[in-house]
């Protein structure tokens, strides 16, 4: 089939016909005597491509009579492009379409390709980036060091345009010119630069699977609706939000709801508990830290939340417990989104909006100078106050009835009744440790529970085991059981998650964790590859492919 589409002055032909010796040297010698000059050619199997310049529309059928002629053509039709000139568009649509930024190099270091995420970076329209030298724009790794590692290099961190990225190196195809030095030498190299975002995004997709909301918090006592409806309203508001309450009244919970609301909800949501931790390993985990900051850093250095939550949120725990130092530091990151990772001096710009949370008196703490004056007011841009549980007994009933299915389907037996007197008991009991407290308290009478009944005997005696007190409570701020929503089973927070994968020694190393252990964490409420896949929203054959790979499900 022969195509032909007038552009302009230019006429494009596809010639469809057999696969024989001389079919191309007989058409190349219909179009030469035809007094036509030949701009670009290309063969396939059984096709012949032709941009033909300078020819007039009426000079096409002429054209195409003759080369009917040449035995094996089989047809003639017009098309509007070349498959190089569509795959070409179809390569820079594909380019345009990535967030994270992407450029080819040749051999020699000179930039071939460069999406518009790493023009917008690297240069201004004005001067593009292809046939620049790599090292214009980028110190290390060096040319020399890409061509020795045959353009494969292990992630490392590294510095585009002033911001910090994770760099993925793959090589593109050989040289062939028929020298021993040049076999296997590579092309050039494509290099890949991930925002520490992306690994944020990852971390958030483990951790809350549940997408928590608004309305999947437990509670229609008026002051839960209240209070509910303030924080809806100021989720939308970007700008910080200080959630106050006392222990286990769920101010997690709100926050992740907040940020469900907002308009970040797409990006990451990290979480840092400002008391479990000494000041040294949380300023490292917080704020990240440089190569070479101490004798145990990971080589490269390390982002730190403030730079994988880029563009979310970063919830802080017992912000009350935070020190003077970790204070200061903060309050610059409020004021105008820049500090610096420790041991380095490179300043790292971020967006990141702050949910905080702590059951002390902030505002005392203000005022005695315990906690910096000016950071209080910097968090306090928006206040929730959450009800205790004894303000809201009315959902007292309903918290039980969840926390009593989730806890039989744990311990795989048949959800016991609630009885009238035990009720009565729940409602009565003064809850100290608030909805955390009431949760494990039911899991330790429902787990213990030899009947089908739970009354209010088995309520107080689980009660005497697992009264809350100020010292676990921060012992379990992320570790507990509690979560105050309708959640799937077995699902709850899981902190170590960011340091494992953190802790690995690439880049790849640390997102295969994390796909790990998102998918051996599903699999128990997806028990098929088809329901996991459904639930993560990607392919069957993907999911089936990566159970088999970790050995999920055999």
């Amino acid at each position: 089939m022969i195509q032909c589409k007038l552009i302009g002055t230019d006429m494009r032909f596809e010639i469809r016909g057999e696969n024989r010796l001389g079919i191309t040297r007989d058409v190349i010698n219909v179009l030469t005597d035809q007094g036509l000059d030949i701009r670009t050619f290309e063969v396939t199997t059984h096709h012949i491509y032709a941009d033909i310049p300078a020819i007039r529309p009426e000079r096409f059928p002429a054209l195409a009579s003759a080369l009917k002629k040449i035995p094996g053509i089989f047809d003639i039709t017009e098309i509007d492009r070349l498959p190089t000139e569509r795959r070409r568009a179809q390569l820079h649509a594909t380019l345009a379409a990535l967030g994270d930024p992407v450029i080819a190099v040749d051999a020699n270091g000179l930039i071939a390709q460069a999406n518009p995420a790493a023009q917008a970076i690297s240069a201004t329209p004005e001067k593009p980036l292809r046939d620049q030298d790599i090292s214009s724009i980028l110190g290390e790794p060096s040319i020399e060091d890409l061509r020795q590692g045959g353009f494969r290099l292990p992630e490392r961190e590294v510095v585009l345009g002033g911001q910090t990225y994770l760099l993925q190196v793959e090589p593109i195809g050989h040289v062939d010119d028929g020298s021993d030095a040049s076999d296997d030498a590579p092309w050039g190299g494509v290099m890949v630069f991930h925002r520490p975002a992306r690994l944020g995004r990852v971390i958030t997709a483990l951790q809350d699977r549940s997408h928590t909301g608004f309305d999947d918090i437990i509670g229609t006592s008026r002051a839960m609706l209240r209070v509910k409806s303030q924080a809806e309203r100021l989720a939308a508001i970007d700008a910080p939000i200080l959630i106050l309450g006392e222990t286990g009244t769920g101010k997690e919970l709100f926050a992740r709801a907040c940020h469900r609301a907002s308009a970040r909800a797409d990006q990451p949501f990290l979480a840092l508990n400002c008391a479990a931790m000494p000041e040294g390993l949380a300023e490292s985990e917080l704020f990240g830290y440089a190569a070479g900051a101490f004798t145990s850093a990971r080589r490269g250095g390390k982002p730190g939340l403030l730079e994988l939550a880029d563009g979310g949120t970063l919830f802080l725990d017992e912000i009350g417990e935070l020190t003077p130092y970790l204070q200061a530091k903060l309050l610059r990151v409020l004021q105008d989104g820049r500090f610096r990772r420790v041991g380095g001096t490179d300043e790292i710009t971020v967006d990141v909006r702050v949910i905080s949370a702590t059951n002390r008196d902030l505002e005392a703490m203000s005022h005695d100078g315990t906690f910096r004056e000016d950071l209080y007011f910097r968090l306090n841009v928006l206040g929730i106050t959450l009800p205790p549980l004894r303000d809201r007994v009315e959902d007292i009933a309903d918290l039980a009835a969840v926390f009593i299915d989730r806890t039989a389907q744990q311990t795989e037996r048949t959800p016991p009744r609630l009885a009238r007197d035990g009720l009565e008991w729940l409602c009565r009991h003064d809850w100290p440790g608030n909805v955390r407290e009431l949760e494990n308290t039911l899991f330790r009478a429902v787990a213990l529970l030899d009947g089908d009944v739970l009354g209010a005997r088995d309520l107080a005696d689980a009660a005497t085991g697992t009264a809350m007190t100020p010292e676990r409570d921060a012992q379990q701020a992320h570790g507990a059981p509690y979560s105050g929503e309708a959640s799937p089973s077995g699902e709850s927070e899981y902190p170590d998650l960011i340091a494992n994968a953190l802790a690995q020694s690439d880049f790849n190393s640390g997102m295969e964790l994390l796909e790990r252990e998102m998918l051996s964490r599903l699999y128990p409420d997806y028990p098929s590859s088809r329901k996991l896949a459904k639930r993560l929203g990607v392919s069957h054959t993907s999911i089936a492919n990566k159970l088999r790979k970790y050995g999920i499900g055999t």
